[in-house]
């Protein structure tokens, strides 16, 4: 439900680059920018790997993974094209705030940082007085470090890739005896269900709704929005609860007070919020009448993300198709924001 603001990974190149340098450090800005939103999109196997491409246009020396090709400079069309592919590729992930959340926000944080660490050494150097352009040798560093962080970042998607795939293993391990028919509440929820007994008193919200205080579970809110949206058919309770104990799980761990604190939605002011993870924009579009105005409540915040996927979705209201549907409340799938 986010948006990685493309300014956070532009890369600066130095004075006197010349365009194959330009073009680089173009592709790395790309590779990063593109990283963060697959991180977001809780898919980031599906980054794309910036030497790979390099290789396979014959421009990065097998040899030596931080060594391009002696004719680069000539070859800048390529490296654009590289460059435009990946854009291209991306353009339409949708990003959103997972239960991963611990995974996106590290791996988030260490993309981040590597912009950070690589921005200076681009910096540093500049022609001589009596030279438009800095010399191969001066480039070479530059060429070399560029190539180091989108190595980085391969590392680091990789990890996160495995990361999250660990998480949706365990979530399914977790939910299987619900398919079993045993009807039994998986130990994670459980535990959710356990440390919601009490007042959760988390971090300061970043909007002026209040923290939710009250001791609802995850199962009485997610009956108690079936109730507000007129669901009361068994069978059909029985399918929005199966999918929504996974989503709320995924989404917030069962927390009704989390709240998205690293996107560009955070950064704007709309923060995912909730057992659900619902931003404010998104909670009054799909308000359920006769819940409370507070996103921050369990009960309205599930009811309003139930009405959303029924409408984004076309869910059906029975919710024989919401696990199909949506992949998030589908624990036999891999975490995917809706």
């Amino acid at each position: 439900m986010s948006e990685t603001a493309d300014d956070d990974w532009e890369l600066i190149p130095p004075d006197g680059a010349t365009e194959g340098l330009v073009a680089v450090i173009g592709l790395t800005s790309e590779t990063l920018r593109a990283s963060a939103r697959q991180v977001a999109s809780g898919d980031p196997a599906s980054a794309p790997d910036m030497l790979a491409e390099l290789r396979e246009h014959k421009l990065l020396d097998n040899s030596d993974k931080s060594r391009m090709a002696k004719n680069y400079t000539k070859r800048t069309g390529e490296i654009d094209d590289i460059k435009k592919s990946m854009h291209s590729s991306d353009s339409d992930v949708d990003t959103y705030s997972s239960g991963t959340y611990g995974t996106s926000s590290t791996t988030y944080g260490e993309l981040k940082q590597a912009k950070t660490d690589l921005q200076p050494i681009l910096s540093a150097p500049a022609p001589a007085p009596d030279k438009k352009y800095l010399t191969p040798a001066a480039e070479a560093p530059l060429i070399k470090a560029s190539l180091d962080t989108a190595d980085k970042v391969h590392r680091l998607m990789d990890k996160a890739s495995e990361d999250i795939r660990e998480e949706a293993r365990k979530i399914s391990a977790a939910t299987q005896n619900q398919y079993q028919g045993n009807g039994a509440m998986p130990a994670p929820l459980a535990q959710a269900q356990s440390s919601l007994s009490s007042p959760y008193l988390g971090p300061a919200p970043t909007q002026s709704y209040a923290p939710y205080t009250g001791s609802t579970t995850v199962d009485q809110a997610i009956d108690q929005a079936l109730d507000a949206l007129g669901i009361t058919d068994p069978v059909a309770r029985n399918y929005w609860k199966l999918g929504y104990r996974v989503l709320i799980e995924r989404e917030s761990g069962g927390d009704p007070n989390s709240t998205n604190n690293w996107d560009s939605n955070a950064a704007a002011g709309n923060s995912s919020v909730g057992l659900a993870q619902v931003i404010p924009t998104t909670f009054a579009a799909n308000h359920v009448a006769g819940t409370s105005d507070n996103p921050k409540d369990p009960v309205a915040n599930v009811a309003a993300s139930m009405q959303y996927v029924m409408r984004r979705y076309d869910v059906s209201a029975d919710g024989h198709d919401l696990q199909a549907k949506v992949q998030q409340a589908d624990p036999m799938r891999s975490p995917k924001g809706y």
